[in-house]
């Protein structure tokens, strides 16, 4: 959708839709979605990891399953106040580009910080299944607009990023008690190509439908249904 300036709003979550399927892509930016089931369970996850890692960011360190990081020479944000700022508030990093014609805003999960004072994005994943191998490439562009959004604050960014997967250990273990399983998955960045990207966006959605994409299940499906735009 577009704000009342007339530019694309952009949100780092949404940005995979592009590269999955660009009619996808159009047709969701272009049309109000349907309103989905609020993930609870996702979000009360999230609470609890921004508490735990916050726990420990007061004494500048990370939790025992983030350890590692520490052995890149990686620390935590110590800001608390602005990262409890970009937390909340999805316009705390808003970048607007006329010229391209998108506003892109978001709210970040956790930030940490090279040596040289460079910030990392970092983002909480939590699921009932541990990652597959290739399950970062759906955050590439979400964690690399993070950084982007930095640049454009005046921030010195890192060209990597993290993930902070947790995920149920057993899930044949009838005991309430929940257990959880982590795994720290250092993904790399490129904050030229997701500026250019982004603009990439912008224009496709200035355009006319591209079409019905027979690669995409998605669109199949609804072609196969009759369509759902009566788009010509």
């Amino acid at each position: 959708m577009k704000t009342k300036e007339g530019l694309w709003k952009l949100s780092p979550s949404g940005l995979y839709g592009y590269t999955e399927c660009r009619s996808c892509f159009w047709a969701d930016n272009h049309y109000k979605k349907a309103p989905m089931l609020p993930l609870l369970l996702n979000s009360a996850m999230d609470s609890i990891l921004k508490a735990r890692y916050d726990k420990y960011r007061a004494d500048g360190a990370f939790p025992p399953e983030a350890k590692e990081l520490e052995k890149e020479g990686i620390k935590p944000f110590e800001d608390i106040d602005t990262l409890n700022e970009w937390r909340a508030k999805t316009g705390a990093l808003k970048v607007v580009d006329e010229g391209a014609g998108y506003e892109l805003t978001g709210k970040i999960d956790d930030v940490l910080v090279e040596a040289d004072g460079r910030l990392i994005p970092a983002d909480y994943k939590s699921s009932g299944n541990a990652p597959k191998e290739d399950k970062q490439k759906y955050y590439r562009d979400q964690l690399a607009a993070y950084g982007f959004m930095f640049k454009k604050h005046g921030r010195k960014v890192s060209d990597r990023a993290y993930l902070l997967h947790y995920f149920v250990k057993d899930k044949s273990n009838p005991s309430i008690e929940v257990k959880f399983a982590s795994h720290v998955d250092l993904v790399k960045i490129d904050l030229g190509a997701i500026e250019q990207k982004l603009a990439d966006m912008a224009k496709l959605l200035n355009k006319s439908y591209p079409g019905h994409n027979e690669d995409c299940g998605k669109c199949s499906y609804h072609n196969g249904r009759g369509g759902i735009f009566d788009i010509t």
